[in-house]
């Protein structure tokens, strides 16, 4: 990508301040800034190219809300740069410009997107963000040709709302470029499922016939006498499409060139009351961008706009753009973007955990704690990124499911040194201080019930000390391998009993097995927890995940009843991934819970031996 200059004006541009149109329509602080331009055939080219401002792409990249996309499309000088002002309830921004050629160039967006409310079927409400794209006026004299058509084809893949703003008598030329929008075989291969086509929205300028009952009728009348093939078209694609008429502003031709700083009262009342009803009638029905059934977000657009550019700029005329092609490069990208992001997310939380020293060294009750909190976090970042198909979503969910483990395993085994080395050196104190010392001192061991109660004293600061977990059982455990050595040094004193000696050593012995036996209890109860809720985090983000693509679905119009049957036969392979996913986890559980019992069993074994 090349970088645009922004629009000269926006630089300057105050968005605190603005030339409000008032009413019902809500004022929107902010600035235009160019999204794409056209730059004409260089000496080194062999026809012109489209350039992506990065600067517009980067505030499109950071949305994480659906996104519903507005164009405002139709020939120079008829005051859609305008209107696309008002959808911000101000009259100026855009630029409008007053003299006879055109004033856009390329297509600018309002910065910052704004968001709005979206009702879903089960009566909550979300938030969608709008982009509204201010394009070049099409039939500019000094427009090339294959640009103008680009342009056009440009907003319609784009958009997810159409405003087409032409004269109020309706021509064959604005008839063309409605037949262009249907006639898209030669331009476009569309997707088999979901509404690609955005909802077209007909605004009739400086209408001054007699208002009719219905615009939509009238203009459709209009249509059929100059093209019935295009009418027929537009009634098969657009099924659901309005017509709005907008009779003159009503001012002096001196204001008409300055309209960025009119007041809402010095125009017609009739015409503002016309706008305010155009303007609410977009807002209410204002769809969502869709791929299948997932909503675009700022990723996903970016992603798509940066493709469909890119196949523009490889032939001067319009080449075939294959959109089921598109969509799946988006979701792969957007889907290795989620992967990628949720991992770093996860090893950044749990890289929080270590302690000022660096080291990773916590109780496993403590690192099961975080790791749950940490996963349900990054679960619920990842859902709400990821779009596609529901098989798709299963498939990702699969490989971030994997990555998470590995994660998880270098994280565990970390913990797992440092549980060693700290009880280690805790555990190297106690021995010198209650046994190695006083081996090597004149006051060694009067007899082995001395001894014994050094070993009884070392283990209780062992475990009042140490951090306990399997890794502080172990090392006490191998501690009492020693425990020989030492008797056997201290026999050199003679005078022992003989027959404590033996149970003394039987008891260690005993001890030692037990912690053998206890090392992992208390790890393996933790991981089956932990498993079991993880399981239960990750349905309830694929739940939900279901639910907001059966929304999608239900609010698109276009193939609704086939979206609906594909979607229930893939929501049954979803489940099963999901299963799938953690089914060797279940396997695990089922062993580790077997092995507890097997635990339990054993400790009621030795606890009748002590006894």
């Amino acid at each position: 990508m090349i970088p645009v200059d922004d629009d000269p004006t926006s630089n300057d541009y105050n968005i605190k301040t603005g030339n409000k149109f008032g009413r019902e329509i809500e004022f929107r602080e902010g600035a235009p800034i160019q999204l794409l331009n056209y730059r004409e055939r260089s000496e080194n080219e062999e026809f012109g190219q489209i350039v992506l401002n990065p600067e517009a792409l980067n505030i499109i990249q950071k949305i994480n809300e659906p996104l519903a996309i507005i164009s405002v499309v139709g020939s120079f000088r008829r005051g859609k740069s305008w209107f696309a002002n008002v959808l911000h309830g101000r009259h100026d921004g855009f630029s409008l410009g007053a003299k006879v050629e055109g004033c856009t160039r390329g297509i600018y967006m309002w910065s910052p997107p704004f968001k709005l409310p979206h009702e879903q079927s089960d009566g909550k409400s979300i938030q969608k963000r709008v982009v509204i794209l201010d394009t070049e006026g099409i039939d500019d004299p000094e427009q090339d040709e294959n640009w103008a058509t680009k342009l056009f084809i440009l907003c319609l893949v784009l958009s997810s709302t159409f405003v087409y703003n032409i004269n109020g008598i309706v021509g064959r030329d604005d008839v063309g470029k409605l037949h262009l929008m249907t006639d898209l075989t030669k331009f476009i291969k569309e997707p088999e499922n979901g509404d690609f086509l955005p909802r077209l929205v007909i605004l009739l300028r400086d209408f001054i016939l007699e208002t009719p009952e219905s615009f939509k009728d009238y203009f459709l009348k209009q249509m059929r006498n100059i093209n019935i093939e295009a009418t027929m078209s537009i009634e098969k694609f657009f099924c659901d499409f309005d017509v709005h008429g907008l009779s003159p502003p009503g001012c002096k031709k001196r204001m008409l060139q300055h309209l960025e700083r009119i007041n809402t009262d010095e125009l017609d009342e009739e015409f503002v009351k016309e706008v305010e009803g155009a303007v609410k009638s977009i807002y209410s029905q204002l769809p969502l961008k869709y791929i299948g059934s997932s909503a675009m977000k700022g990723t996903s657009f970016v992603k798509f706009l940066e493709n469909v550019v890119e196949r523009m700029n490889n032939s001067e005329t319009s080449t075939l753009l294959s959109i089921p092609s598109e969509y799946e490069s988006i979701i792969q990208l957007v889907a290795q973007e989620a992967i990628k992001e949720s991992i770093g997310e996860y090893e950044k939380r749990m890289n929080t955990l270590r302690n000022e020293r660096g080291k990773l060294v916590m109780l496993w009750v403590k690192f099961e704690e975080m790791h749950l909190k940490h996963i349900s976090e990054v679960n619920k970042l990842f859902f709400g990124k990821i779009i596609g198909s529901p098989i798709q979503i299963g498939n990702f969910a699969k490989q971030l499911n994997e990555e998470i483990s590995k994660s998880k395993k270098n994280f565990t085994e970390e913990n797992s040194r440092g549980l060693k080395t700290y009880n280690k050196k805790i555990a190297k104190k106690l021995w010198t201080n209650y046994i190695k010392d006083r081996l090597n001192k004149n006051n060694s061991f009067k007899n082995i019930e001395e001894l014994h109660e050094a070993f009884n004293l070392f283990e209780l600061c062992c475990n009042e000390s140490m951090k306990q977990s399997p890794e502080a059982d172990a090392i006490a455990a191998s501690y009492k391998r020693e425990y020989q050595l030492v008797i056997d040094r201290i026999k050199q004193l003679g005078k022992m009993n003989a027959e404590l000696i033996k149970a003394i050593l039987e008891e260690e012995e005993n001890k030692k097995s037990q912690f053998a036996i206890y090392a992992n209890e208390e790890t393996l109860r933790l991981k089956i927890e932990t498993l079991k809720k993880e399981l239960e985090d990750y349905e309830r983000n694929a739940n939900n995940k279901i639910f907001e693509l059966e929304e999608n679905i239900e609010q698109q119009k276009k193939s609704k009843e086939e979206m609906k049957q594909r979607f229930v036969e893939e929501q049954i392979i979803l489940r099963d991934i999901i299963r799938q996913i953690f089914d060797k986890l279940m396997k695990e559980i089922d062993k580790n819970e077997k092995f507890n019992e097997q635990i339990k069993k054993q400790k009621l074994r030795w606890k009748c031996v002590i006894t």
